[in-house]
């Protein structure tokens, strides 16, 4: 097998794949052979159907499957090899490639079209500015949960729904009841309490806002040249449906930033060894179960039925991956905190959710 690599253009190139008959005909006739002394057919005893017969009814699909292998494992092996950074993945090129002829073709060349990953480098320091918006909680929202707390407090102590007229009294135990171990003095003081939990409950919504006006201004600030051929091409195989040339250009733009980030969220983990380890993982599956566990007696027999979880629970594809998500965009939501200059700004809360709402038009 021969394989070779042709620039086509600024970050694009062209790898072709030969593919002979010593490549694949000892593992094919391997293949026919095994075929033979499994199968049966009306006429011959199992095992003795001529080879010839064999040959002819499933030669041509187990030599494309072969062939399907060797390339996709010799192109992988090539990129591995020779450390190229793509762009997406590589495309067959149909125009290069000619149509296969099983019956008379020995020799086999296959393209693929490649993107070169360009260089980046973010500005990952304080001379990126980014908003960050402490959501402050007014007056209507706090009052509007202090009346919830006292429905729910009324309907919990009388097992009645509650007659929004007739709501339990602001006093020292109704204080307790919603804020444990806290000395809360008066309604003034149980209002500001509420306030505090309200605010400290929309952060995850501030940073999470934050994060996606800094991937922003990652992409919109960092030069990155893309090929932009190559990246309509691969829009086209990423589309389940075909696409009109108008659908493509309106789907371009966003497919081409999301591209972007993912050249420089890249780079961001390279520098910063942003990675989640498989033990961080198992931690956080541990944490969850430790507490249900608790009355247990540490033992090696705990241990071993508390491994046995973690590994059912990361053994869910699904689960694992949502984990791993969770934990990576933490780790990038501290690292874009701590090394960017965050301008603070303090919002109401209804203009918050105003602003996130004209976000997503």
């Amino acid at each position: 097998m021969h394989i070779e690599k042709e620039e086509t253009g600024n970050l694009t190139a062209t790898i072709k794949i030969t593919v002979v008959q010593e490549d694949y005909d000892e593992k094919v006739n391997k293949t026919l052979k095994d075929y033979q002394r499994k199968a049966s057919m009306p006429g011959f005893r199992p095992g003795k159907i001529p080879f010839g017969m064999i040959s002819k009814m499933y030669r041509k699909g187990v030599l494309l499957d072969e062939i399907n292998h060797q390339i996709s494992h010799k192109l992988h092996d090539y990129i591995e090899e020779n450390q190229l950074l793509l762009i997406g993945n590589p495309l067959p090129n149909t125009e290069h490639s000619a149509n296969i002829d099983l019956d008379n073709q020995s020799e086999f060349d296959f393209f693929f079209d490649i993107g070169i990953a360009p260089e980046c480098t973010p500005e990952i320091s304080e001379k990126t500015v980014v908003n960050f918006y402490d959501i402050k909680a007014t007056d209507k929202v706090v009052d509007e949960y202090v009346t919830d707390l006292r429905l729910r407090y009324h309907k919990q102590k009388t097992e009645q729904a509650p007659d929004p007229a007739d709501l339990p009294e602001m006093n020292e135990e109704f204080f307790k009841q919603v804020f444990p171990g806290e000395e809360i003095g008066d309604e003034a003081a149980f209002r500001e309490k509420v306030r505090e939990s309200i605010e400290t409950s929309l952060v995850k919504e501030s940073e999470r806002f934050f994060l996606n006006d800094a991937i922003e201004k990652l992409v919109e600030t960092t030069p990155v040249e893309l090929p932009g051929d190559f990246i309509r091409k691969l829009l086209i195989q990423n589309n389940e449906e075909e696409k009109s040339e108008e659908e493509l250009d309106a789907q371009l733009e966003n497919f081409s930033r999301s591209i972007k980030w993912q050249l420089i969220e890249s780079h961001i983990i390279k520098d910063h060894d942003l990675s989640v380890k498989e033990e961080e993982m198992r931690n956080v599956v541990r944490g969850y179960f430790t507490g249900y566990m608790a009355s247990q007696e540490e033992s090696p027999e705990h241990t071993e039925r508390l491994n046995k979880i973690v590994d059912s629970v990361l053994g869910n594809k699904e689960e694992a991956g949502r984990l791993h998500d969770q934990l990576f965009e933490k780790k990038l939501l501290d690292l874009l905190k701590d090394k960017l200059k965050l301008d603070h700004k303090d919002i109401p809360y209804d203009e918050f959710v105003e602003l996130v709402t004209q976000k997503r038009k």
